[in-house]
C-alpha cells in the first residue's frame, strides 16, 4: 500500500500550486480532478459559484488513482461562494467508500474555509487526520510557506507512522 495520495481541483492554479508543493514535500502521488466542462471566463466563474451554492456535483473525468491503494488521501479544493468546488464534491461522492483516512486543505479569497473543511469531512464520512486553510493572496505572494510546511510535516509524521505500522504488520 502506498502512503499518500493528494487529490485536488484548481480552476485558477492557486490550489494546484499548494497541492504540487505538498506532494513534493510529502513524497505523495498527485492527482488533478479533471472537470469535463470548461470554467473559463465570466460564464465559467458564475457557473462555478452557482453549482457551489446549490451543492451540485460537476461532471468529472474518471480518477486515475484508486484511493483504496493509499493509507490516506489528502483532498484540496478552492472555496467558491463559501462552499467546496463542485468538482471536489463529485470526486468525494464517487470515491468516499475507498478512503481509509483523509487530510483536507482549501484555498480561499474570502471566507468560509472552516465551513468547507467541515463539509468535506462530513461528505467523506471521516474525521480528517489534518487540515489547513490557505488564503489565495498568501499563496500568490508565497506567504503561506510556514503554514504549508507545518501541514506537510504533520502529514509526513502520519505517513511515516503508516509505513512503520505496515512494516511491523509484515510477517518475518
Amino acid at each position: 500500500m502506498k502512503p499518500v495520495l493528494i487529490v485536488y481541483y484548481s480552476r485558477t492554479g492557486v490550489t494546484a500550486k499548494v497541492a504540487t508543493a505538498l506532494a513534493q514535500a510529502c513524497g505523495a502521488d498527485l492527482e488533478r480532478i479533471q472537470d469535463l466542462r470548461p470554467r473559463t471566463g465570466v460564464t465559467g466563474f458564475l457557473r462555478s459559484a452557482w453549482q457551489a451554492l446549490r451543492g451540485t456535483p460537476a461532471d468529472i473525468a474518471p480518477a486515475g488513482h484508486n484511493p483504496v491503494n493509499y493509507a490516506f488521501v489528502v483532498l484540496g479544493t478552492p472555496v467558491w461562494a463559501g462552499r467546496m468546488s463542485a468538482p471536489m464534491r463529485s470526486y468525494i461522492l464517487q470515491q468516499r467508500a475507498q478512503f481509509r483516512r483523509v487530510g483536507l486543505f482549501c484555498t480561499l479569497g474570502g471566507s468560509g474555509g472552516q465551513h468547507v473543511l467541515s463539509a468535506m469531512a462530513n461528505l467523506c464520512n471521516k474525521l480528517p487526520v489534518a487540515s489547513v486553510c490557505l488564503r489565495q493572496k498568501d499563496v500568490l505572494s508565497n506567504n503561506h510557506l510556514d503554514a504549508l510546511t507545518s501541514y506537510a510535516a504533520e502529514l509526513a509524521v502520519l505517513r511515516d507512522s503508516e509505513l512503520q505500522s505496515e512494516a511491523e504488520a509484515k510477517p518475518s
